[in-house]
């Protein structure tokens, strides 16, 4: 089988490249797992962005509603105390 030198360097070029494809798949399963990981990450992120994103705009809804709000309770209680203005000068004469 292994008659000559260079027969045995076959032999052992051969079993290099073996190993070196073992570790080059390995190396990339590595490398490829690291990056699913990055990338459920980086949705992970996003999607915590985004529900943020959206806390605050329901927030800034609430606000601009009850503004809106404000100016017809501000005429209701501005009207409450002239009424009530109005009767104590009815009661003190």
């Amino acid at each position: 089988m292994i008659e000559t030198s260079k027969d045995l360097l076959y032999v052992v070029l051969a079993f290099s490249v073996l190993w070196l494809t073992i570790f080059i798949s390995w190396m990339l399963y590595y490398v490829i797992m690291m990056l699913r990981q990055a990338n459920q990450l980086v949705a992970s992120f996003k999607e915590k962005v985004e529900k943020v994103s959206q806390a605050i705009e329901k927030i800034r809804e609430k606000f601009d509603h009850s503004s809106a709000y404000l100016g017809v309770i501000g005429k209701a209680v501005e009207k409450l105390v002239d009424f009530v203005g109005e009767r104590k000068k009815k009661s003190k004469r």
